[in-house]
């Protein structure tokens, strides 16, 4: 068990790959969630994020208690009481493999025996190792959250409500050179997105601040724009980099049709966000 969850933790925070499948489960189970609540109109969904970051942390350390608990359990008279004799019970070893992982080092009961004090020392470690990476890991989604934030913001500024973005541009080169910028930011997103999949439990009611809704917004404008006449070719390499890079950020979620806006309202509507309330 302290194998499984340690290449879960190690899977989710250390390989900028995605979630372990421990991960994967917890953060799945209330990304539904979140969906959900945000098409009810509940305020659950604001919070779900933050409880889906605290949830992963937890089922880590609850596994890890459990396993260095069956491995006392499995060492002969493994901890005794620090000063008296007494019967020694499974929530004797509980407590001390509580207070020995959250690195405490204090306690009632001491390891009994070399093997016991090996045992110790290792969970010790593996307790201090752990906490240190679920901050990490916590402070790192954050981040996350916030660029995406800002990121459905700034294009909301330029298209407003209808997602209007020609009227507030001079000519397609601007708005093409505006979106050059919007791509390079929308490309850390994206890999921030492959490291951090519980990124999208972290859900908006508003629609100014949803990269779902303000990306389907774009990426209408943007296929409009490369369909209308007198566009250079310059700016249409622009535009088919955009939806390269639309195309690649759709895909971590596991959206796999062709049709790109077809993504994008899919996206959207996973979101909590439907077509009618683009």
């Amino acid at each position: 068990m302290i194998l499984i969850v340690m290449f879960d933790v190690i899977k989710t925070t250390l390989t900028t790959k995605g979630e372990g499948f421990l991960s994967a489960i917890v953060s799945g189970g209330f990304r539904n969630l979140a969906s959900l609540s945000l098409r009810a109109g509940g305020r659950v969904s604001e919070i779900m994020g933050a409880v889906s970051v605290l949830a992963i942390g937890s089922t880590w350390l609850a596994g890890l208690w459990a396993g260095w608990v069956l491995v006392f359990l499995g060492l002969p008279n493994a901890i005794e009481h620090s000063t008296h004799a007494t019967t020694v019970g499974i929530y004797d070893y509980v407590y001390f493999v509580g207070f020995t992982l959250s690195t405490l080092g204090v306690g009632d009961f001491t390891p009994n025996g070399t093997l016991a004090q090996m045992a110790t020392t290792l969970s010790s470690f593996n307790g201090l190792l752990v906490i240190t990476l679920i901050v990490t890991y916590a402070v790192s989604v954050v981040s996350g959250v916030v660029a995406r934030r800002v990121l459905a913001y700034k294009i909301y500024l330029a298209g407003g409500d209808e997602g209007d973005f020609q009227t507030r541009f001079e000519s397609v080169d601007d708005f093409v050179a505006w979106i050059k910028d919007i791509r390079n930011d929308l490309i850390f997103c994206t890999e921030q997105r492959l490291a951090y999949p519980v990124l999208d439990n972290f859900l908006s009611k508003e629609k100014s601040h949803s990269l779902a809704v303000q990306l389907t917004k774009l990426g209408l404008a943007s296929q409009a724009t490369k369909q209308s006449d007198g566009v250079s070719e310059p700016s249409r390499r622009e535009l088919d980099e955009l939806f390269s890079v639309l195309y690649r950020y759709t895909s971590l979620t596991g959206i796999t049709d062709n049709d790109l806006l077809v993504r994008l309202r899919k996206l959207s509507d996973r979101e909590g966000w439907s077509e009618i309330n683009l």
